[in-house]
């Protein structure tokens, strides 16, 4: 009956110890990736760089508009402060860069509020309208195409937009604080 199709002869060997049994998967483990048969895939160009070089372009194109509103603010509250606390050039080279309406200028020399918290001297109120007044200046150079002018980023997003007649917008209106009387 040994040779029998139909009848398995009782293995002689001892069976595996449980360390055996669970042995491939310790070594599988401190491989340190989750393919269990084969090497490994050798990585590419990391797809987050590139995610991130993507969201930096796009962050080069829609900046003005979200920096815009920003000193769009800051411009209202300095305007407010220097009207009534400090009027001096800053004030007026804030005028001349005409990130305010003149109707909203209008409605801002007719209001009362309480500014004399907005900034803690006259001083620091000019360095804020100095530098909204150098950021509108910045954004004019770029749009003319004064590249010698320019800062780093400024000559970077020439080379990649104006130069390549792609428009940059300077403001969207949605994104704009509103002034009321």
């Amino acid at each position: 009956m040994e040779n029998s199709l139909f009848h398995k002869s009782a293995s002689k060997a001892t069976p595996p110890t449980p360390y055996e049994l669970i042995e491939p998967e310790i070594i599988h483990l401190k491989k340190g990736y989750s393919i269990r048969y084969g090497e490994r895939r050798p990585r590419g160009t990391a797809p987050w760089i590139l995610i991130i070089g993507f969201l930096w372009l796009i962050w080069l194109y829609v900046m003005d508009p979200v920096i815009h509103a920003w000193y769009k603010g800051e411009a209202i509250r300095t305007y407010l402060y220097l009207h009534n606390f400090g009027a001096g050039p800053e004030l007026q080279n804030l005028v001349a860069t005409r990130i305010l309406s003149a109707d909203e200028i209008g409605i801002l020399n007719s209001r009362h509020d309480p500014v004399q918290d907005y900034y803690p001297s006259p001083k620091a109120a000019g360095a804020q309208a100095t530098e909204i007044t150098t950021y509108i200046h910045n954004v004019a150079l770029l749009h003319a195409g004064k590249y010698q002018q320019l800062d780093p980023i400024g000559r970077m997003r020439f080379l990649l937009f104006i130069r390549t007649g792609l428009y940059l917008p300077t403001s969207w209106d949605f994104l704009d604080p509103s002034i009321s009387s």
